[in-house]
């Protein structure tokens, strides 16, 4: 019967409870009030992104990616969706 040993403490990730600061965001993983709370303010502006949308979103804004750049980037996707569904309904 083999034992298993535990690794060494300094060689296992340490999970944090409070949120840490990466730039200028927060990584929402360690805080999951904030994540609720940033869905919730999600759906009351009619973001129209979907739950895994959103994390997508705040993912990249903490790896860097500018705001105004990812929201540019998420309109035009919703524009053409919308011009996808206008030409898809139209056609007999």
């Amino acid at each position: 019967m083999s034992q298993e040993t535990d690794p060494e403490p300094s060689l296992v990730p340490q999970l944090k409870c409070e949120p840490t600061n990466t730039g200028n965001f927060l990584c929402l993983h360690t805080s999951p009030p904030l994540q609720i709370a940033l869905h919730g303010m999600s759906a009351l502006t009619h973001t129209r992104l979907s739950k895994n949308a959103f994390d997508l979103c705040l993912e990249l804004m903490e790896a860097g990616v500018k705001s105004k750049a990812l929201a540019d980037i998420v309109l035009y996707t919703l524009k053409c969706k919308k011009d996808a569904n206008l030409i898809h309904s139209q056609t007999p």
